[in-house]
């Protein structure tokens, strides 16, 4: 067989006869002189595949298109609809308008969530039980209904019901139903309008419950102002403070806390009251916060209506602290009532805090408590006394009260697995 030559740029190329690349190179030699157009017809080919992609992809873009317009059309055509229903539920009102008065009014009952009743049919204990059930189970809505009606037909409840319809408002923070109801009480004379200054400490609440602080103090401030020299109105503002002072604390809200502050002090200026800035002190003095307890300790030493308060009520507010397992805070009072050399004080303070640790059967810190009204010469009431010695004796080692459980478990297996010590029988 012939050799096979390729030209190169460097010179000849000598394929061997057997090899596979000379045969594959020859085959296509000869289709390329045999059929010069097979070339071509894959070109073809391959662009015709090309195009076949391209159509595709124009379709799937046309499909998308005209997916959106029929969407857009569906809107336009739901859009149109809603129109011509509104304007229909128009026509059927005012078709309604030439119905009687007695089918209008039924068809307002059946239409509306809300109470058909008109409460001028009402007696007063009715009127009071309805309020009262509505309050029970918190029916919002139907007690709205009510508060409308008695304020339109300027009809209302007897003062206990009337209270508690009251603080229910200010809870959800109704002001406008408030005003309104201040209002009926002014045009009817009620005693609500004298006895609580316009119902001023609700308004607060409401005004407090909706977030606008300052002027929730504000109000509070004018309103015992006005009305201080009533002990109901007195008392209802004083709680009104305690709750918004409970909830400054609980919030730790520096900003509110002055402004509380600042309206205690101004309170107790103008109307020597101290009660404002002991509220402000107990939330201030219980609080784990430094900055906290340090404003307690200023608003102490500034005023001494406080000391004497605070010294008067030791007890209460130990037991106070107490039933909130804040023991800290009674240490803390113990110290305070010795650096101002309130003994008297001291000793209540130490009582409360005896009987709280024997209720625990806490050994040593009753034997602390013990040793140091021994050291501040205030000794403990006798039933304590021979409380402690009780509680001494029963304890078999009073070293050893802080053990766990497992520990004394341990303790007694141990003793059960003892061998008997020896006996003789004579």
């Amino acid at each position: 067989m012939a050799m096979l030559t390729r030209l190169t740029s460097n010179g000849t190329t000598t394929v061997a006869p057997g090899s596979p690349k000379g045969l594959q190179r020859f085959q296509n030699y000869l289709s390329a002189f045999l059929w010069p157009g097979t070339s071509h017809r894959q070109q073809r080919k391959s662009s015709t595949q090309l195009d076949a992609i391209d159509s595709f992809t124009d379709e799937l873009v046309n499909r998308k298109t005209q997916k959106w317009e029929e969407l857009r059309d569906n809107l336009i055509k739901k859009s149109v609809v809603t129109e011509e229903h509104q304007s229909n539920s128009g026509n059927f009102s005012q078709n309604v308008g030439l119905m009687s008065k007695g089918m209008m009014n039924d068809l307002k009952q059946l239409r509306s969530p809300q109470l058909g009743l008109d409460i001028r049919s009402l007696s007063q204990p009715q009127l009071d039980n309805l309020l009262l059930a509505t309050l029970e189970i918190k029916n919002k809505v139907d007690f709205l209904y009510l508060i409308k009606q008695c304020v339109r037909w300027q009809l209302l409840p007897c003062n206990e019901v009337f209270i508690s319809c009251l603080r229910y408002l200010s809870t959800l923070g109704r002001l406008q139903q408030l005003d309104s109801l201040a209002e009926t009480c002014r045009q009817l004379n009620h005693p609500f309008t004298i006895t609580y200054s316009d119902l001023a400490p609700f308004k607060a609440l409401a005004l407090w419950n909706n977030g606008n602080a300052d002027v929730a103090l504000m109000t509070l401030h004018r309103g015992y102002s006005a009305g201080y020299q009533y002990i109901e109105g007195k008392r209802m503002m004083r709680s009104t403070f305690r709750t918004i002072a409970e909830e400054t604390l609980a919030q730790k809200s520096e900003a509110v806390l002055i402004s509380l502050t600042e309206v205690a002090r101004a309170i107790h200026q103008e109307h020597n009251d101290i009660f404002m800035v002991a509220c402000v002190w107990k939330q201030c003095f219980i609080s784990s916060w430094f900055s906290d307890q340090k404003s307690a300790s200023e608003l102490y030493e500034h005023f001494k209506d406080l000391q004497r308060l605070v010294a008067r009520r030791a007890d209460g507010l130990c037991y106070s602290f107490l039933g909130h397992h804040n023991v800290d805070a009674v240490h803390r009072l113990i110290e305070v009532f010795l650096e101002h050399n309130e003994r008297a004080a001291c000793a209540d303070s130490l009582s409360s805090l005896f009987d709280y640790h024997y209720n625990r059967k806490d050994l040593r810190a009753c034997a602390e408590i013990v040793k140091s009204c021994s050291e501040l010469e205030m000794p403990l009431k006798t039933e304590q006394n021979e409380q402690f010695l009780s509680l001494f004796l029963d304890n078999p080692d009073p070293f050893e009260t802080t053990k766990n459980k497992g520990n004394k478990g341990n303790a007694i297996a141990d003793k059960k697995y003892m061998p008997e010590s020896f006996k003789y029988k004579f």
